[in-house]
């Protein structure tokens, strides 16, 4: 195991992305190959969606760092989509490709555009890494809880897409369909607006905290959005009937990490940097954008 303090970005660069063209290379002749035992299609992405997560999963032990596997949020949404489009025997309706893709990319840029190299490690990882106390456990937890949970959490967000793909030749409502749609799109131009008005407080060493934008509304205006992504999903398959309801469950995992976990934690770290930031948890709604409570100093 290697400490990832001291490279350049240039060499952060090159041992993050190294592993993702290691699975780049090896997504195709790998399906092919399980797809000789296995003839299920969600169960052969998910064992190459598992596969692709160890390799990344041993950079980020051979680097100390799991933040190497952040991008992997983002990447395995691209080969999902185009396996299902090019393994559905109808002509999908373009939109249930341009959606998650923007996505994607949107994240892809987000995350490059802030990321310092491997001198970042997300601040819940070293939480994890001190309250077990131990490197042997901490990486068997990293594994399973940081690599394959998040892994297992995208797969389901786009398990309601791959049943539309799926089923493109039957009849749709195209009202609730494209509903689903801008409600999507919605979800992404809220993301992007956050992330951009928070970008410029990402390095600032003040006691100040955000309070412009979106952020005078909701104290997590990035996560609502996110979560309304997924929820934007789910109606589009809506769209092709009732029987997908079973398919809510991607929107509710995304829902409960959020409003569960990643707010809470983000919470508690901000108090940390910012102690006056219990009056903007006061005066801001925690989640949905909602009036203000000026009457709190």
């Amino acid at each position: 195991m290697q400490k990832a303090t001291h490279y350049s970005y240039s060499q952060s660069c090159w041992i993050v992305f190294y592993p993702y063209a290691i699975i780049t290379a090896l997504w195709i002749p790998l399906t092919l190959f399980v797809e000789l035992y296995i003839k299920d299609v969600l169960i052969v992405t998910l064992i190459v969606d598992l596969i692709a997560t160890s390799i990344v999963f041993i950079q980020s032990y051979r680097y100390n760092n799991t933040s190497i596997y952040d991008f992997y949020w983002q990447i395995p949404g691209f080969y999902l989509i185009i396996y299902w489009v090019f393994r559905t025997p109808y002509q999908p309706n373009i939109w249930l490709i341009i959606v998650p893709f923007a996505y994607f990319i949107r994240h892809n840029y987000n995350f490059l555009s802030f990321w310092p190299g491997l001198t970042y490690e997300d601040f819940r990882y070293p939480v994890f890494r001190k309250k077990l106390n131990n490197e042997f456990i901490y990486w068997i937890f990293s594994y399973f809880g940081l690599h394959i949970g998040p892994t297992l959490m995208v797969y389901f967000g786009l398990y309601p897409t791959y049943y539309a793909l799926f089923d493109s030749d039957q009849e749709y409502n195209e009202y609730v369909f494209y509903f689903g749609v801008l409600f999507a799109f919605s979800a992404l131009t809220i993301e992007t607006i956050a992330d951009l008005q928070l970008f410029p407080w990402r390095s600032k060493k003040t006691q100040e905290f955000i309070d412009e934008g979106l952020w005078k509304y909701s104290r997590h205006p990035n996560y609502f959005g996110e979560c309304m992504f997924w929820w934007g999903l789910f109606i589009m398959t809506l769209s092709f009937g009732y029987q997908y309801w079973f398919t809510i469950i991607g929107a509710v995992i995304m829902q409960s990490l959020f409003l569960f976990y990643s707010i809470p934690e983000m919470e508690k770290h901000i108090l940390r940097k910012r102690p006056k930031y219990y009056i903007q948890q006061k005066r801001v709604s925690v989640f949905i954008p909602w009036f203000r409570n000026e009457n709190v100093k």
